[in-house]
């Protein structure tokens, strides 16, 4: 297989820039990147020599660095990790030379110059993968990891990368591997003769499994929706929406001013909520008008709403409630039962004449003009960011991965109802598909390994 290579940090200015080998020749090509003279390494005893007086395994050494011109491209650290006890499986050279798109790239064209090949994307973690250094699960965690917005999953996704749910799901798989064992013992035996005891038992650890793979899916789903969180302003003109955004942001990102319908448009911006990356839209003061940009405004405004996990509606607590107020009240207990809603009562500081009950949802009140209140806020925020995480918490990283755990749920659904009614084979055939949708996310399974349970399960000597 070619030995590939690519630079592995961004592309930008940086304190280090990492450039990675891997493959067979890494060894002989990162040789003649520290060689001025750039000799040719055939392989013999004395090139083998003068590569393991180069290079000592995951020790760090400061190089200079040659093109093949032998001209000094930089001085850098370089690790060497030998196969296989290496990222991929094979041999790697690391170089972290200085930040800089040029210093990397230089280092980059060298190394093709050299006879390596330009890594595509993911090739590196596909090595991984094939050399079984990751399977599925972890793989998909490496890229969940990368993309992660939410402090509060950094844990789980950490837990899959060190393969603590390939460990769960494997474990669970041999434990369908023995009920399959049980199931087909039992097969060639008449209905009367049949171990109705061990029947039982089999269908409760079905049902047991069932529910495990139900809690992961439950988690993921809430795991998929704290990825791309949407934080919605809303509330009538000149209740204090804008001053609540730069509260938010710390900053003057919107118009603030005394008179209604300053904001005519939504205004976005990323806002960090206790470590949790969150899409924040500031919207137009909903409110009945004639005006047909306010129109366009006000029905954006609902339809950011609409497409929002959390909403803030805020409310002028030194007023008393309007009709403006009760339509946005309807609307909130009508089309916003299943999202976040947080009531925020502004002005605070200001006589309170707004004793409306906001029951069901959370309340809080504040003065956006003391900035202070933005911890407070965010705090208030972040609670409907948590996760309740224990040993037992897992999550899959993406659909397939929920879809194919789900498939393997019904399975287990169907295996259940064909054992109670004394269908052995339909009921094996559902736990073997049910084995297929696990090895898809994992790795695919061994028939193998179900004859070995099922043997064992014999007599010495039979």
């Amino acid at each position: 297989m070619n030995t590939i290579v690519a630079i592995s940090t961004a592309l930008a200015k940086s304190a280090i820039s990492i450039i990675r080998l891997s493959g067979n020749e890494a060894l002989s090509i990162a040789a003649k990147l520290l060689l001025k003279e750039n000799r040719e390494l055939s392989g013999s005893e004395q090139d083998n020599n003068v590569l393991e007086n180069l290079f000592a395994p995951r020790v760090a050494t400061l190089r200079n660095i040659y093109n093949e011109k032998g001209e000094m491209l930089d001085k850098a650290i370089v690790i060497y990790f030998k196969a296989p006890k290496s990222f991929t499986g094979e041999d790697i050279v690391e170089i972290q030379s200085h930040g800089g798109i040029l210093v990397a790239n230089e280092i980059l064209r060298a190394c093709l110059s050299f006879g390596a090949t330009l890594a595509k994307a993911g090739e590196f973690s596909m090595r991984a993968l094939r050399n079984d250094k990751l399977d599925l699960v972890e793989l998909e965690a490496t890229i969940a990891l990368i993309n992660n917005t939410n402090t509060n999953l950094t844990k789980l996704l950490t837990r899959n990368l060190d393969g603590k749910l390939s460990q769960m799901l494997e474990s669970l798989r041999q434990e369908i591997l023995h009920v399959i064992a049980q199931i087909e013992v039992n097969i060639d035996y008449s209905e009367e003769d049949l171990d109705k005891d061990t029947l039982l038992r089999s269908v409760s650890t079905l049902l047991s499994i069932q529910s495990r793979f139900q809690s992961v899916l439950n988690s993921s789903k809430h795991y998929q929706k704290l990825q791309d969180v949407k934080l919605c302003i809303i509330g009538k003109p000149n209740v204090g929406k804008s001053s609540l955004l730069n509260l938010l942001l710390m900053q003057d990102r919107a118009i603030v001013s005394d008179q209604a319908g300053t904001t005519r448009d939504t205004i976005t911006a990323m806002l960090d909520i206790c470590g949790n990356l969150v899409s924040l839209t500031d919207t137009a003061g909903i409110h009945t008008s004639i005006d047909s940009i306010e129109m366009q405004g006000i029905e954006r405004s609902f339809k950011s709403a609409r497409e929002s996990e959390i909403i803030l509606c805020v409310f002028d607590i030194s007023k008393p409630m309007d009709e403006q107020d009760f339509v946005i009240m309807e609307f909130l207990e009508q089309e916003c039962k299943d999202k976040s809603v947080l009531i925020v009562l502004n002005k605070d500081d200001l006589m309170q004449q707004n004793s409306y009950d906001f029951t069901p949802f959370q309340t809080i009140k504040l003065n956006t003009k003391d900035e202070n209140n933005s911890t407070l806020l965010k705090e208030k925020i972040a609670s409907f960011l948590v996760m309740n995480i224990n040993s037992d918490t897992f999550v899959l990283t993406n659909t397939m991965q929920s879809n194919l755990l789900e498939s393997a749920c019904k399975n287990l659904e169907s295996a259940q109802d064909f054992l109670t009614n004394g269908e052995l084979e339909l009921a094996s055939f559902e736990l073997h598909q049910s084995l297929q949708s696990l090895g898809a996310m994992t790795k695919p399974y061994n028939v193998e390994d179900m004859l070995d349970s099922m043997f064992s399960q014999f007599c010495v000597g039979k």
